[in-house]
C-alpha cells in the first residue's frame, strides 16, 4: 500500500517536533519564570539595546515545560499551595535565592556570623560592573611570555566598595543618574518589555494569518496572553529601600554605619557600607512579595493566578505539537521553523547572560560603570545614593589585604563620626 505524501509530512513533522521539544526543554533556563513573576524587576529598562535583546531572546512559545515543572516543584516544596500566607516565597520563582553569603565586619575588625544574602540585589549589581584586568606589557610573542600573561591576568580580581547613603539636595545628588526602583506599581516600560519579548512570536502568527488564512495563527497569541495575565496579576512587593526603625534599638543604633563583606570572591572582593537602615533591607526582605491583603483582588488571589500561568505554560508546546498535526503542511513547517528559532534563542539566553538583560541590576550596573554614582528611588519615595569605588589587585592574597585595609578605613571613619557600633542580628 502506497504511503501518501501528507502522511510522510505529518510523520516528519511529528518526529522533528519531538526532537526539538526534547532539545529545547533541556536548555530552557529556570530564570524565565523569575522574569514572568517579577516583571517590574526583569523588564525595568529604558535602554534600546536591552529592548532588542528582550525581543530577540525571550519568546516563551518554545519547549519550556521542564523549566515550568521545576518551578511548580519549588512551589510545592515551599508549601505555597497550602493556603493563605502558607509556605516560604524565598527560593521559588517569586523570589529567587542567589545563594550568596555575607558577613558583617564588627567595630573591632572581626567578622560576624556568616549569613544568607537572600535576593542579594547589590551583589548581583556589582557582578555586572564593567571591569577589565590590567595587562602591563604588549601581546606575548611566544609560549613562555603567553604563560606569564595568562597567570598575571587570571590571578587579578576587582575590589569594589559600594557606599550607600541618603540623598540630599546637593548638586552632587541632583546630577547623579536616577534609577526608578522595581517594586512599585505597574509602569509602561514593564508592559513594553513584555510586549517586545513576544514580537517574534506575534510576527510569525501574523504571517501565518495573512498568507495562509489559518486559524492556527491564534496559537501564537497564547504566550503573550499568559505573560500579560502574569503582569496584571503580579504580586505586590516590599517596596521600601529603607528599613523601619527597630523600636528595640536606639536611634544611633538604627543609624550606625555597617560594613558587609561578600564571602564569595570568584568575581571579586565586594564591600557594601552605609547606615544600617539603608544597607540591611537589601540583605533581608527588599522586593519580597507582600501577602497580607485579603479579598477578591488580594495577595493570595495574585499568587494563585501567577502559579496558574506557570502551569499553563507547561501545555503551550505539547498542546501545539498535537494541534498542529491537523494543520496544513505549510503551516506545520512554519511552526517548526519558529520552534527552531525559539530553541536557538533559549541557548543564547542561557549561556550568554540573558538572565539579566533588561533588569534593574543591569540598569544600575551600567549607570555605576559610567558615572560611579547614582540614586535609586523606590515606590514609597525613599531614595538611596550609591557610590562605587574600585581598584584591581594582582592576587587573591593581595585582595584580602586590601579588603582589611578598606574595612579599617571605613570603621575608623565611622568611629570618628560617632556612627560605629557592634553588629546586631540581621
Amino acid at each position: 500500500m502506497a504511503v501518501s505524501v501528507d502522511t510522510l509530512s505529518v510523520a516528519a513533522f511529528t518526529a522533528l517536533g519531538t526532537i526539538v521539544g526534547y532539545l529545547g526543554t533541556e536548555v530552557a533556563s529556570d530564570s524565565i519564570f523569575n522574569r514572568l513573576l517579577w516583571p517590574s524587576r526583569f523588564y525595568n529598562t529604558k535602554s534600546l539595546a536591552s529592548f532588542v535583546g528582550i525581543g530577540l531572546l525571550m519568546p516563551m512559545g518554545g519547549p519550556i515545560h521542564k523549566a515550568a515543572v521545576e518551578a511548580l516543584d519549588q512551589f510545592v516544596l515551599a508549601g505555597l499551595l497550602q493556603g493563605y500566607c502558607r509556605g516560604d516565597m524565598l527560593g521559588t520563582a517569586f523570589y529567587s535565592d542567589t545563594g550568596h553569603r555575607y558577613v558583617e565586619r564588627l567595630s573591632d575588625g572581626s567578622k560576624g556570623e556568616e549569613k544568607s544574602a537572600r535576593n542579594a540585589f547589590w551583589i548581583t549589581v556589582l557582578e555586572r560592573i564593567c571591569w577589565k584586568p590590567r595587562v602591563d606589557h604588549a601581546l606575548p610573542k611566544d609560549d613562555e611570555a603567553a604563560e606569564r600573561t595568562v597567570y598575571q591576568v587570571r590571578a587579578q580580581r576587582p575590589v569594589f566598595v559600594l557606599k550607600l547613603s541618603r540623598p540630599s539636595s546637593s548638586a552632587g545628588d541632583s546630577n547623579a543618574p536616577i534609577v526608578t526602583g522595581d517594586t512599585g506599581p505597574l509602569a509602561f516600560r514593564y508592559l513594553a518589555g513584555v510586549m517586545v519579548s513576544e514580537v517574534v512570536t506575534l510576527a510569525v502568527g501574523i504571517v501565518t494569518a495573512v498568507v495562509w488564512k489559518s486559524l492556527f495563527s491564534i496559537w501564537y497569541l497564547f504566550p503573550l496572553v499568559l505573560k500579560l495575565v502574569a503582569l496584571l496579576c503580579c504580586t505586590r512587593r516590599n517596596a521600601t529601600v529603607q528599613a523601619e526603625a527597630d523600636s528595640k534599638l536606639c536611634l544611633a543604633e538604627n543609624d550606625r554605619q555597617v560594613v558587609y563583606e561578600v564571602v564569595d570572591i570568584s568575581k571579586g572582593f565586594f564591600l557594601i557600607e552605609g547606615p544600617y537602615q539603608l544597607v540591611f533591607p537589601f540583605f533581608h526582605h527588599y522586593g519580597h512579595p507582600v501577602r497580607n491583603r485579603r479579598g477578591l483582588l488580594g495577595d493570595r488571589v495574585r499568587e494563585v493566578i501567577s502559579m496558574l500561568t506557570v502551569m499553563a505554560f507547561i501545555m503551550v508546546y505539547p498542546g501545539a505539537l498535537i494541534a498542529f498535526v491537523f494543520a496544513p503542511v505549510a503551516v506545520q513547517w512554519v511552526w517548526v521553523g519558529y520552534q527552531l528559532y525559539a530553541m536557538l534563542a533559549m541557548h543564547v539566553y542561557r549561556f550568554y547572560g540573558g538572565k539579566y538583560i533588561g533588569t534593574t541590576q543591569e540598569w544600575v550596573a551600567q549607570a555605576l560603570s559610567r558615572r560611579r554614582r547614582l540614586c535609586v528611588f523606590d515606590a514609597t519615595g525613599h531614595g538611596v545614593v550609591a557610590e562605587l569605588e574600585s581598584s584591581t589587585v594582582s592576587t587573591v592574597a593581595e585582595g584580602s589585604q586590601e579588603v582589611e585595609r578598606l574595612v579599617c578605613r571605613v570603621l575608623d571613619h565611622a568611629e570618628h563620626n560617632g556612627t560605629g557600633g557592634e553588629g546586631s542580628s540581621s
